[in-house]
């Protein structure tokens, strides 16, 4: 893996500067990344609106003690619901573009996303949860999502 240089004082910092596809500094962009919030995230907020609209209960956030921390639990009806980011879990459909720089970092963080949602999937089923996994794109077609959710609990009742 090539060598970067960040310092201010290293004199081939601007020529890296002009090959990044990045608008950001180094040091603006660690910022910036470590801003990427975990938990209360803008697809979390819309899938809560969207079971509080349904008028479903019982259901709780961020369930940290089940496998695999799923977003949203139905712990009675034992439904687990997990929202992935296209870019972050590996959306096949999407097919997002990585990064340009520190591609190698980033192919193994989306891989171990990929195989860590399903080894928690595996371990969910294992203990008698039904597992809904739903993809950032497919938060546009609210109805579709409705329809699973209600369909995953339906089988719990």
């Amino acid at each position: 893996m090539a060598r970067r240089c960040i310092s201010a004082s290293c004199p081939t910092r601007n020529s890296f500067y002009s090959r990044m596809s990045d608008n950001l500094s180094p040091e603006d962009r660690r910022k910036t990344m470590r801003a990427v919030k975990g938990k209360g995230t803008r697809l979390e907020k819309r899938l809560w609106a969207m079971l509080a609209g349904m008028g479903l209960k019982g259901w709780k956030k961020n369930a940290g003690t089940i496998t695999g921390k799923p977003d949203v639990v139905f712990t009675s009806q034992r439904v687990a619901v997990f929202i992935d980011g296209c870019f972050w879990h590996g959306c096949p459909h999407c097919q997002r573009k990585l990064p340009i720089t520190n591609r190698e970092y980033w192919e193994r963080k989306i891989k171990r996303n990929v195989e860590l949602a399903q080894m928690h999937n595996e371990q969910l089923l294992q203990d008698g949860w039904t597992v809904v996994r739903i993809w950032e794109h497919e938060m546009a077609d609210t109805a579709i999502i409705r329809a699973r959710i209600r369909h995953a609990l339906e089988g719990k009742e």
